[in-house]
Order: C-alpha cells, then sequence, then structure tokens
C-alpha cells in the first residue's frame, strides 16, 4: 500500500513522518508533498496570514517556523493532491487546520474532521485544555471548539520555537480547571505528549495519534 501525505509547509517531513511510519504495517509506502515546496521563505513571507482564523503554522525542511495563509496556499494544496493521487492508494493532509475539502480519484482523510467526530463522542466534566502553535490561533479554536459544544480552555505555544513555555502552559491551563489535554498541531511530538501527560496527570489527545491510528485502521 502506498499513503501519500500533504503537508501545508515544505516536505519532507522528517519530524512527523517517521513517528506516524512506526505504527503502520510492514511494506506500507509513503510519498510527501508539501504546499511550500520550491518557495524560499522571502517569497513564503510574502504571504502573511490576514486574518486568526486563515493563520496556520507549519515549518520549512531546515526547521524554519513559519505562518501562512490558508487562501494563499488552497491552489498549492490542490496541485499536492493532484501530484499524489495517480500514485497512492490514500491521501492524508498533515495539518490540525480546517482546510478545504479537495476531491481526489483515492480517498482523502483530514485530520480536522477526524478531530471534530472524535471530541463529539466525548463528554468531559470539565472544559478541555488546548494547546495551539500560535497566540493568535488560540481565540478561533475555542469558538470553534464551541461550535462543537465542547467547553474548552486554550494557550499559544510553539512546538518548533517554545518547547520549554509547554509545562508553563499546561501549568496554566490545569489553573483554569482542564480535565484534558489536546495537542492540536502535527508539531507536537509523541515525547511532547508524554511530557504533557506527566505535567497534567490527565488524559493527553494528539492530533497526530489520531491520524496515526486512523492510518494503521485503513492500510
Amino acid at each position: 500500500m502506498r499513503i501519500g501525505f500533504v503537508t501545508i509547509g515544505q516536505s519532507p517531513r522528517e519530524d512527523v513522518l517517521p513517528e506516524i511510519a512506526a505504527h503502520l504495517p510492514p511494506g506500507v509506502e509513503i510519498l510527501e508533498a508539501g504546499a511550500l515546496d520550491g518557495l524560499s521563505q522571502t517569497e513564503i513571507e510574502r504571504h502573511k496570514p490576514r486574518s486568526p482564523e486563515r493563520t496556520l503554522v507549519t515549518r520549512l525542511t531546515d526547521g524554519t517556523e513559519v505562518h501562512v495563509d490558508l487562501e494563499f496556499i488552497h491552489d498549492r494544496l490542490v496541485g499536492c493532491v493532484r501530484s499524489l493521487e495517480g500514485r497512492v492508494d490514500l491521501i492524508a493532509f498533515i495539518c490540525s487546520g480546517s482546510l478545504p475539502r479537495i476531491p481526489a480519484r483515492v480517498p482523502v482523510l483530514f485530520p480536522h474532521e477526524l478531530l471534530k467526530g472524535f471530541l463529539s463522542a466525548l463528554s468531559f466534566p470539565g472544559p478541555l485544555g488546548v494547546l495551539v502553535p500560535a497566540r493568535e490561533q488560540v481565540e478561533p479554536m475555542l469558538d470553534e471548539l464551541s461550535s462543537w459544544e465542547v467547553n474548552a480552555v486554550g494557550a499559544g505555544v510553539s512546538p518548533y520555537t517554545e518547547r520549554e513555555g509547554i509545562k508553563e502552559a499546561v501549568e496554566g491551563l490545569l489553573e483554569q480547571g482542564a480535565v484534558a489535554f489536546l495537542l492540536n498541531c502535527f508539531g507536537y511530538t509523541e515525547r511532547m505528549k508524554r511530557e504533557v501527560q506527566a505535567a497534567s496527570g490527565r488524559p493527553v489527545i494528539a492530533v497526530r495519534s489520531l491520524l496515526t491510528r486512523a492510518l494503521a485502521e485503513l492500510a
């Protein structure tokens, strides 16, 4: 089986895919495409997000964090899907943001929709503590969770540049009554998930883990 991964940043995503691949059945082949492939950092910075609701956070191949506008990368995401759909059996996005549905000749898995379904199936006795990679994303994310009838509190802390601040953010959300945590970015690693579990003593949901398990089921 071949799985195509589309990142909103640049491929290859060596910070993400090795962890995912480790949980897939033997023999699964991975192909990648990135919405920012072939662009310089200068070109990317010309298209900064125009609003918090359209802000997406990702990284370049050299590890640099960048903020991109959803509208800017839309057509480039379509191009990524077109470049992969004839060579793979399944496509998965490496982004937890709300992306436009892009039709393809093979199944396409959207982590945002996966997360929505998962959280809709849960009922927490208190607020969900949400970590997102940028502070400007907190309010839009909480508004969206509210529309899903999920009570939440949030903090912005980048998994790429502010890893040392994760524990402090968790402690702040615990003070606000968080009974469970959501790591809502693919930049948050399995190690970071364990650190949040250790710091909070609470259940931790990571979109990276959700996608991995869904892919294992499909593969």
